[in-house]
């Protein structure tokens, strides 16, 4: 899941922030997001009514954070009367394809939840210990926030293994369409996405629709191609070029693809 609480004491604060933040680093480069920095989100001392009032805690709470981000080497800034009313927190911010800064993910420290809910534990010295934290954690944002944000920055060109239909089939005429399902079928059972542009329109139309569509491969179906010969496929992130390729070869490949997240 991608929301989540960690409850950890005070000395393994830091290697749990620390694993949540590299998690989070992890999650972006998967995802090729690249144009994002930390902030430091900490209190106001000044706003009592606003936080809960406890100075050593805080001072403790975002020493420890600043501690991380420093010793990960990651570009962060520290922002004051950001934070949680119950902790610091790690906010991700990105600069979004058109320019705007966005909040995407949070890491949360709380120091509250301890007396709210009557959190301890007993120690290694057998002694019961109420000095228990916690960690909220969002690398992902929400679901419906992150995959809008994906919209956006990737402009309706999915990667390979992101795209909702990776292959577009488009039969030369109605008489090559159980043919053209027959084929697909070899792709389905290797688990790649495909659709099927059976309308009655013309070839170039339905060629046109899928490029516009942004669909990383587009095949047209003829008697060549179910004949067994080489497929003609048209590759989106090669600029519309057309390549001649074996349908069990071009199967591979795009399940690799598939498989390496490209």
């Amino acid at each position: 899941m991608n929301d989540a609480h960690t409850y950890c004491s005070k000395d393994q604060i830091k290697d749990e922030f620390r694993a949540v933040l590299q998690m989070t680093i992890d999650y972006f480069k998967l995802f090729n997001l690249g144009d994002y920095w930390f902030r430091l989100s900490k209190w106001d001392p000044e706003k009592t009514e606003k936080y809960i009032n406890e100075p050593e805690n805080w001072e403790l709470a975002e020493g420890v954070l600043r501690e991380v981000l420093e010793e990960m080497g990651v570009s962060f800034i520290e922002v004051s009367d950001e934070a949680a009313f119950y902790g610091p927190k790690v906010d991700v911010q990105f600069k979004s394809i058109v320019g705007r800064e966005e909040t995407m993910s949070t890491v949360q420290l709380d120091f509250l939840a301890k007396e709210r809910f009557g959190l301890k534990y007993v120690d290694e010295t057998g002694t019961e210990n109420n000095e228990v934290f916690v960690i909220h954690r969002a690398p992902l944002s929400t679901h419906e926030r992150f995959i809008a944000f994906l919209i956006e920055h990737y402009a309706g060109k999915w990667p390979v293994w992101l795209a909702p239909v990776q292959v577009q089939f488009i039969p030369v005429s109605e008489k090559f369409l159980e043919g053209t399902k027959e084929l697909a079928q070899k792709f389905a059972e290797a688990g790649v996405r495909f659709e099927i542009d059976s309308a009655d329109e013309t070839v170039g139309k339905k060629v046109r629709k899928a490029v516009e569509n942004k669909v990383p491969y587009i095949i047209v179906v003829g008697e060549r191609e179910l004949s067994g010969e080489a497929m003609a496929v048209r590759m989106r992130d090669k600029d519309g070029e057309t390549e001649n390729i074996n349908k069990d070869e071009f199967i591979e490949r795009i399940v690799k693809e598939i498989g390496e997240r490209k």
